[in-house]
Formats: structure tokens, C-alpha cells, sequence
């Protein structure tokens, strides 16, 4: 008899982890072998996990089903939390007859240019963009905007190697910069819009749309443009935004794509009553998000997106337990190998619920631009007080860690292979659940 699996494809060691407690036994993980090469949670065991390379999808889908015919299993679903390997995914749901995003709207997705201009003929409020590919079309671009401009690769994610330009010659600084670290050409360029901005998770499914959470977002202070450095969960947006309006927005953005069915996480600002869409992934938002709804919403996303993969008639129930609660990013300040992290102030903070610290000594850091990833060093979960405002709460939190980094030098880059670990710096965190 076959047993039935979700299969998560191409995810980080910390979901993993965080699925095998939360839905034991009902997920296959297709994992890539430098995420298990180096992760510090322990692995699945071998029934639970496939390790492949997902740049190369066809041996990863053979040995795919291989797995299946060994183990007796069968997918009754996909899902996948990564942009990156959102076409890894696609192919795979194609291959296998699977209900997801089809290859063609993960790639309008990645597209930034190619999302603004399917936004635009069906009317939803974006940036005006453009894709440019010389320093002559950078210079056009911004005479004709006539005010800021934000660059940013055409296939990015999140804030990577995003950049502010008030000057033609920022812009052409940015485009040169952004260029550098990329094989394509071409960079979207596009009008800055002002406001707040804010991201959610919805669902769509058919004409049916169903907001699951709303954050606002508190950038950090420093030259890296659009670095997050929390999220604070709220109910809705301000009172003079109707939901109805934004529900059938998001409906209109996910379709505009070709999506018909899945979780979905978009970015926008909001000024006034004034909406305009940023970017759109069919998958729920990351980083420090799970574990910040799970502590605001009672809300487990990671189950969520498992359970909306398995069942086609799935509904959402939202629980009537909220506590808001803000998610900081811990960023490191400098390039090195980390030295030590002493998080003792943090814990002792009556406001924090969560402290997660994601590398051990060693481990090298590189800055932005160059890279996104090895800076970010964990999170802290907190419920704010009302008096005092969230960004500069954020900031005296930020200030109670020491965390030691070696400048960069050759005995550093050798550590940084380092197997050693760091006592845990967490306060108890539920399974989720």
C-alpha cells in the first residue's frame, strides 16, 4: 500500500527541521547537498529525505522516483519555500501531474520587469519600470522619471544588491555595481515609490482569496537600501484602505502571473490610500516570518503550506489568539570570521520570546553586495511595549548582543570550516503546531 508524502523541495536545514516536528511523517524532503553538507540541525532519516543537486533536475527526478518505488510512497503534494527553487519545483509538479505554480508564471514571477509590465496591462498599481541594459538607457530612464530611482537585478530576491539613486550618476554607479555580480545584462530600473511598505501572505484559489497575515516593515538604518531590519505584525492596514478592495488587488496581482492556486507573499507601500505593488513570489514569506507569526497568530505557515499542498478543498480557519509581536533581524557590521556571541542581555529581556542565532565560530561573513546571506545572522522575536516605538526598541535590542568578529585574514578564512558550536541561545520556543 502506498503511503502519501508532500514533497518539499530544495528548503533550508532550519525548515527542515522545523517540518519534521510539525507534521512528522507526512513529508518527503528533496534537499540539495550542500544545504545538508551544512547544516547543524540533525538529518531526516534516509526514507525521509532525498539529497540532489537541483541544477541538474532531470537525475534529481529520477532518482525521485526511485525513491518512491523503494519506499512504497506516492506525492499527493508539492511545495516549496524558496525563490530560487520555485522552477525546480514547477518542473517537477509538471512531471509528476502536481497542483502548482506552472513554470512560465515562476518565471514572470523572478522576472521583476516581466511582473510590472503583465501588472500594468491588467491594471494593478506597480512602479513605472523598465529594463535597461547600458549606461545611455540608465540616463534616459531617469530623465524621464525626474526623481529618485531604485536598481535592482531583473531575477533577484528580496533586498539583493536593491539600490536608492537620487543623481544620474548614482544610477549609473548602481547599474555598474549590480552588473558585476551577475551574468545578464540587463537591470530593472524603476520609479521609487514613497510610503510605508508592508508585505503579507494570501491565498488564492480560483476567485477565492484569504489574507493570512499582514507585517509592516522597519527598515534598518545604514547605507544598505532595503534591508529589513524587522517585521511587526498588525491586523490590517489603515482604516481608509478597504479589505475588500485589497483582497480583490491581490487576487487580480497573483492572476494578472497565471496563478491560480497557492500561498502567495507580495511586497508594497502603501501611501495615503494609494497602493503600489512591489514584487510577488507564489510561496510564503521567509526568514525570521514563521517562527514571528507562530508567536503573534498561533499560526504554524510551514504546516499551513503543507496541509494547502495536500488538500485541494483546503480552508483556512483563522485563530482567534493574536499577539503582536515584532520580528528583528540580527545583521552582522563588518566582514570576518564570527568569533563568539554572547546573547545573555537579550534572554534576559522580559519582552523576548525567541532568540535564534543561525552559525557557529567560523563562520566567514561577507557583506552586501556581495553577499546577503552570510551576514544575516539570526533573529529575536519580541512583544513590544506600547509606549515606546517599535524602531527604537529594535535598536536597544541590537544593542544588548556582543558578537566578536575577526577581521578577514587567512587563519580566519581556514576557521571558517569550523565544526565548533555555540551554547544555545534560545528561550523555549513551542513545537509548532
Amino acid at each position: 500500500m502506498l503511503r502519501d508524502r508532500v514533497l518539499v523541495v530544495a528548503t533550508t536545514s532550519d525548515y527542515v527541521d522545523l517540518l519534521r516536528k510539525s507534521v512528522p511523517g507526512q513529508v518527503l524532503f528533496l534537499t540539495g547537498h550542500d544545504i545538508r553538507k551544512g547544516a547543524v540541525e540533525p538529518s531526516p532519516d534516509p526514507e525521509e529525505e532525498i539529497l540532489c543537486d537541483p541544477t541538474v533536475p532531470e537525475i534529481a527526478i529520477m532518482q525521485l522516483k526511485q525513491h518512491l518505488r523503494s519506499h512504497s510512497l506516492r506525492i499527493s503534494g508539492i511545495t516549496c519555500f524558496d525563490c530560487e527553487s520555485m522552477d525546480f519545483a514547477a518542473r517537477i509538479g509538471e512531471v509528476m501531474d502536481l497542483s502548482y505554480p506552472s513554470a512560465q508564471s515562476i518565471r514572470d514571477c523572478r522576472d521583476k520587469s516581466r511582473t510590472k509590465e503583465l501588472w500594468r496591462e491588467n491594471h494593478v498599481p506597480c512602479p513605472r519600470s523598465e529594463r535597461v541594459s547600458s549606461v545611455d538607457q540608465v540616463r534616459d530612464f531617469f530623465r524621464e522619471v525626474d526623481g529618485p530611482c531604485v536598481l535592482k537585478p531583473v531575477d533577484g530576491s528580496g533586498s539583493e544588491r536593491v539600490f536608492c539613486c537620487k543623481t544620474a550618476l548614482e544610477c549609473e554607479k548602481a547599474f555598474g555595481l549590480i552588473r558585476a555580480h551577475q551574468y545578464s545584462p540587463a537591470v530593472m530600473m524603476e520609479e521609487f515609490a514613497s510610503g510605508t511598505e508592508y508585505s503579507c501572505d494570501f491565498m488564492v484559489d480560483g476567485d477565492r482569496v484569504q489574507l493570512i497575515r499582514m507585517t509592516r516593515k522597519i527598515h534598518a538604518p545604514g547605507d544598505v537600501f532595503g534591508t529589513i531590519m524587522a517585521y511587526e505584525v498588525i491586523d490590517f492596514l489603515p482604516d481608509n484602505i478597504s479589505r475588500n478592495y485589497f483582497l480583490k488587488l491581490m487576487g487580480d496581482a497573483a492572476r494578472s502571473l497565471g496563478i491560480k492556486r497557492a500561498i502567495c507573499m507580495v511586497d508594497f507601500i502603501v501611501n495615503g490610500s494609494h497602493i503600489t505593488l512591489l514584487e510577488l513570489a507564489p510561496r510564503p514569506g521567509g526568514d525570521c516570518l514563521p517562527w514571528l507569526i507562530q508567536r503573534s497568530m498561533d499560526l504554524d505557515m510551514l504546516k499551513l503550506a503543507v496541509d494547502f499542498a495536500q488538500n485541494t478543498s483546503y480552508e483556512f480557519k483563522k485563530s482567534q489568539r493574536f499577539s503582536p509581536h515584532i520580528g528583528l533581524r540580527i545583521h552582522a557590521k563588518k566582514a570576518g570570521a564570527l568569533k563568539s556571541i554572547d546573547c545573555t542581555r537579550v534572554l534576559d529581556d522580559t519582552r523576548v520570546t525567541d532568540v535564534l542565532m543561525k552559525h557557529r565560530p567560523g563562520h566567514k561573513i561577507i557583506m552586501p553586495p556581495a553577499d546577503y546571506d552570510s551576514w544575516n545572522m539570526g533573529h529575536i522575536i519580541f512583544k513590544p511595549l506600547g509606549l515606546v516605538s517599535p524602531h527604537e526598541q529594535c535598536r536597544e535590542l541590537l544593542s544588548f548582543l556582543r558578537i566578536e568578529i575577526d577581521h578577514e585574514t587567512e587563519r580566519s578564512k581556514q576557521r571558517s570550516s569550523s565544526t565548533g558550536s555555540v551554547r544555545p541561545q534560545s528561550k523555549a520556543f513551542p513545537a509548532a503546531g
